[in-house]
């Protein structure tokens, strides 16, 4: 019987990879395949001890209580979810929207590997309240300081992509230090105070 549950595990990748950085269901996973919520969960557990996968926990602080405390689901390689869910560069091309995944994955595989140089530890979770405001990634150090950053696949960036990043400076006070949104540009932007758009590139450029 474990063997034959063993065979779901390449359908819940799939089904995983379809739902890549939203919020994790381990009932609606388990019931599009047949799965009970406990099984479901285990079976996610072991993606990620073999690393293809994360479940990004909730950011949140006692002042404010209204937070969505349920973990997003990130894979760790986003060339292996572009495959998982049959993307090409001619598909993205045609629906520029299905970059949106995609490119969130490969900014967290980034955040990772800067997370493991840094001096001091960097915890890395995501923020969504129950009004729906989100941001992607939120870092923060042993000292309790805040860095949003919000992933979008365009080159275009609006005063309304900052919502969810004014909400949760809104939440941190004075530890919020500084805001992003990384977007497909090679400019950077500043729209207010501790407010930036900038190119992904800035992860790795300094």
């Amino acid at each position: 019987r474990r063997i034959e549950r063993m065979a779901m595990m390449p359908r819940l990748l799939r089904a995983l990879a379809a739902c890549a950085g939203q919020l994790a269901s381990y009932s609606a996973l388990g019931k599009a395949l047949g799965l009970n919520h406990a099984t479901t969960r285990a079976y996610v557990s072991v993606l990620e001890n073999v690393y293809l996968l994360r479940l990004l926990p909730p950011w949140h602080t006692n002042l404010l209580k209204r937070i969505v405390k349920t973990p997003k689901v990130q894979f760790l390689d986003s060339g292996l979810l572009a495959a998982l869910c049959g993307i090409g560069p001619d598909h993205i091309g045609r629906q520029r929207s299905l970059f949106g995944p995609i490119l969130e994955s490969f900014v967290y595989a980034e955040l990772l590997k800067l997370a493991g140089w840094a001096e001091s530890p960097i915890t890395i979770s995501h923020f969504r309240d129950n009004t729906g405001y989100e941001v992607d990634f939120v870092l923060e150090n042993p000292l309790g300081d805040i860095v949003g950053i919000e992933v979008k696949a365009a080159a275009t960036v609006y005063k309304r992509d900052f919502s969810g990043l004014r909400r949760l400076a809104t939440a941190c006070g004075s530890r919020f230090k500084q805001g992003f949104v990384l977007c497909d540009h090679d400019e950077i932007t500043r729209f207010g105070d501790r407010f930036v758009a900038a190119p992904v590139s800035v992860l790795w450029s300094g």
